[in-house]
């Protein structure tokens, strides 16, 4: 035991960063909103510590720049928004979540990290996705079969009491909702959950088929599970649409055998997203379950004026414009636009489209050059991160999936991780004197 102990501590002393690496990408999603980005800059700041003492520099690449400029305008539109401090803040905002994606496309430098980063991000959705599912138990155990007091459920969101006092305490207004019968975990709201969720699964699926026989990939399948049902006890039905393609776009990319081994993992998803759409037809008010659709058709078509009455530049960053427009011009009590892209170009105008146009354009090349390198796993990498933001931009379409710090870490984490796989396909990775490329191969099935 000793001699463990010893031998973790030689591996953490030669390469911190990559262990406070593993820290963040497990403990991000399972903290409140504000110390997840809290403690995702503090592992930051520890990895530019220890990356510099190697000499090396912290490379953004393409896709990194071209975010940098985007978020750089998103402070600048601060000068023409009606709430000068708030989107200086949200731009401010996204340069912290960025550098995420700054740690992990330079920290994961071998295919074995590869694995292993991947596995721990399974670990964290598991987790996330079981206390989803343990709120949702426990409430319609309560309210359906009486078997236990509302008041000893599992809070929903799970740090809503914490949030109550935290909320309490600074000066700026943030409402805490509570919700009962749809699954918030430790996110704070549903749908940002299901976001979550939709991006991590499809890893979880890679992991569960595609790592060689090793506890990862039984930890990965575990997980996948769990996910699967974590995102029924949301109750989101983009959500659902979304999960069900990604997985779709691995089993269409792969061989037979894998085909056979994600099949009934699909079948899952088809018995229990009836039964989540069941229990949430059950559980919400008379005429609400139809009325969520009929409310985002009346925000987006007034949204869409919106950018057409500021069409070059936009309102300016935040969901704050188009929240005071549509509750108090409207009548419609909405923070956002319920819609990834509508939302990016009511703020941003047509210049901030224009930036998302490039960095779509950026992300697709770097996929398509990992389906065309002489390796096969990285053409299954391909198929991962494509079917990763399929389900992200399927979900976009009904709901605003940036808007929270944890949504974007998850989102510029799935970045991260396209840019590192790109650079260790292409051989432009910065490896330490402690890392052999060469020895630190992954085990993958090569069929």
């Amino acid at each position: 035991m000793k001699e463990k102990i010893l031998s973790i501590k030689d591996k953490y002393r030669k390469n911190p960063e990559w262990y406070w690496l593993l820290a963040t990408l497990l403990f991000f999603p399972l903290l409140p909103e504000y110390l997840s980005l809290i403690f995702a800059l503090a592992t930051f700041v520890v990895f530019k510590i220890f990356w510099g003492k190697a000499d090396k520099k912290a490379l953004m690449g393409d896709l990194g720049k071209a975010f940098f400029i985007y978020m750089c305008y998103m402070i600048v539109s601060a000068l023409w928004s009606k709430t000068h401090i708030l989107s200086a803040l949200i731009g401010l905002m996204w340069m912290g979540c960025f550098l995420i994606y700054v740690y992990i496309a330079n920290c994961v430098n071998t295919k074995e990290k590869l694995k292993n980063a991947i596995t721990m991000i399974n670990v964290s959705a598991g987790i996330v996705a079981l206390i989803a599912i343990v709120e949702i138990v426990m409430y319609n155990m309560s309210v359906h079969l009486g078997w236990i007091e509302y008041e000893y459920c599992l809070p929903n969101p799970l740090y809503y009491y914490f949030n109550d006092f935290i909320y309490d305490a600074i000066p700026v207004e943030i409402i805490n909702y509570k919700f009962s019968s749809r699954a918030s975990s430790t996110f704070d709201n549903p749908l940002i959950l299901a976001t979550y969720l939709v991006i991590t699964t499809p890893f979880c699926a890679f992991g569960s088929v595609y790592f060689k026989h090793s506890k990862n990939r039984k930890i990965s399948r575990v997980c996948l599970l769990l996910a699967i049902g974590g995102i029924v006890c949301t109750s989101s039905r983009g959500a659902y649409i979304a999960v069900a393609l990604s997985i779709i776009t691995i089993m269409l990319s792969s061989n037979r055998a894998i085909f056979k081994k994600i099949f009934p993992f699909i079948l899952l998803i088809a018995v229990a997203v009836p039964v989540g759409l069941i229990l949430r037809y059950e559980n919400s008010p008379a005429g609400d379950f139809l009325a969520s659709t009929s409310h985002r058709v009346e925000i987006w078509k007034h949204c869409f004026k919106m950018f057409k009455e500021n069409f070059i530049l936009g309102l300016g960053a935040g969901c704050d414009n188009i929240h005071t427009i549509l509750r108090d011009v409207h009548g419609i009590d909405r923070t956002h636009a319920h819609n990834l892209f509508l939302e990016m170009i009511t703020e941003g105008g047509i210049v901030g489209g224009a930036f998302g146009v490039s960095i779509v354009v950026i992300i697709f090349v770097k996929i398509v050059k990992l389906t065309k390198t002489k390796e096969k796993i990285f053409h299954r990498y391909a198929a991962l991160y494509i079917s990763s933001l399929l389900g992200f931009l399927i979900m976009s379409i009904f709901e605003f999936t940036l808007q929270s710090p944890k949504e974007l870490l998850t989102m510029f984490m799935l970045l991260g991780f396209i840019e590192a796989t790109c650079r260790i396909a292409e051989n432009s990775e910065q490896i330490t004197i402690h890392e052999d490329a060469g020895n630190l191969e992954a085990e993958f099935i090569n069929k």
